[in-house]
């Protein structure tokens, strides 16, 4: 009496305990549509059991078993969860498979008009993953590479997860508002489906193909806005460089003073060269840089000095040259008077008439000698 209530204790205590009764390995499984898949079903003690599945199932065995395979070669039922169970459904055990597959495609586009984009507007990215399960498990994860090349992630997203288990297409948005410095950069999107750790490792990851983008946006002049001074001396040749950036590439007009010559220009007239600068072409340069979204200005007020120094220069020259014209005249006149007072005649006759009988003892005169 005492063995059949212990009997019937154990009986009813595996019928709630299940795990002490069969044991699954591995008790999850993750397979790719249409590959094979294998589980393990065992027990402490011999029984008899079976599986019970849309695919792969086994009726009980006939004779007490400690272990019985469940094994399909090719899974192709989204739907199928298996369960071992022993005779008359006392114990039981279900097989937790997930079955997955990768996207056909995955497709990045941006919805706005018009095209291309233009800075400051907003355009909806768009990411289509098409043809994937379970899709509860997908995450979507938005990208943008820079002309320098600079990867930045814009934003990662994840459905909520759900019991659809059938291949279905998956849509994510990004809102996207960009700037000038996003010319030439390229987006795309890419699809990950993360299964966990019975899945494949790394988690497959499929991208879209790149799209390569072209923002339209006002000009900016490279140099800092406002209005500047410069000088510039008269004679000298002036050159002002008025480049910007813009896209559509802007094209440049100019605003002399009234008496600036008309000028060289170059570039499309984001150079202006002007020769031979005088006193009166002192004034105000502006140049408007100009495309189909706006303009932007820049202004330099350019004075025209004189440059006193070649004056000064050939003032001294010129008072260094009539002070030595002076200083010769005076000593030519000086050096004249005194040379005549050493050589008059009235001094030199009585000299001559005094030595005109002096005789040498060898009979020549002295006045000839």
């Amino acid at each position: 009496m005492e063995i059949v209530i212990l009997v019937s204790l154990l009986s009813l205590y595996c019928d709630f305990t299940d795990a002490e009764c069969l044991v699954i390995s591995p008790a999850r499984l993750v397979v790719k549509y249409g590959d094979p898949a294998s589980s393990k079903c065992s027990s402490d003690t011999p029984v008899q059991m079976g599986w019970e599945a849309t695919q792969g199932g086994t009726g009980l065995t006939d004779e007490e078993v400690k272990f019985l395979n469940w094994r399909v070669d090719n899974v192709t039922d989204w739907n199928n969860k298996p369960q071992c169970y022993t005779e008359g459904g006392k114990c039981q055990e279900q097989l937790n498979i997930t079955v997955y597959k990768l996207p056909d495609r995955v497709s990045f586009s941006y919805r706005k008009s018009p095209d291309p984009m233009v800075e400051g507007d907003q355009y909806l990215l768009q990411c289509l993953v098409q043809n994937i399960a379970p899709i509860g498990r997908l995450r979507v994860t938005f990208y943008k590479v820079n002309t320098t090349g600079e990867q930045t992630e814009l934003d990662t997203q994840q459905k909520p997860k759900d019991n659809i288990k059938t291949p279905g297409n998956g849509t994510y948005t990004l809102d996207f508002t960009p700037s000038r410095d996003d010319d030439g950069a390229q987006l795309w999107c890419s699809a990950m489906l993360d299964l966990g750790p019975e899945g494949p490792q790394p988690p497959p990851v499929m991208e879209s193909d790149g799209l390569n983008i072209n923002v339209h946006y006002k000009p900016q002049i490279t140099m800092s806005p406002g209005c500047f001074s410069m000088s510039i001396t008269e004679g000298d040749t002036l050159s002002l460089n008025c480049s910007a950036n813009g896209n559509p590439a802007p094209s440049y007009d100019w605003l002399l003073p009234q008496s600036a010559p008309a000028p060289n220009t170059t570039e499309e007239r984001s150079v202006v060269t002007i020769n031979n600068m005088a006193k009166s072409h002192s004034g105000n340069y502006t140049c408007i840089a100009i495309n189909p979204l706006g303009n932007r200005i820049w202004t330099v007020n350019v004075e025209v000095t004189v440059d006193y120094l070649p004056i000064i220069a050939g003032l001294a020259a010129a008072a260094v040259v009539i002070l030595l014209v002076i200083s010769c005249f005076i000593y030519s006149s000086y050096y004249k008077h005194t040379r005549m007072g050493h050589y008059q005649l009235k001094d030199m006759l009585p000299l001559r008439h005094k030595n005109k009988h002096a005789v040498h003892h060898n009979g020549m005169d002295q006045s000839f000698m």
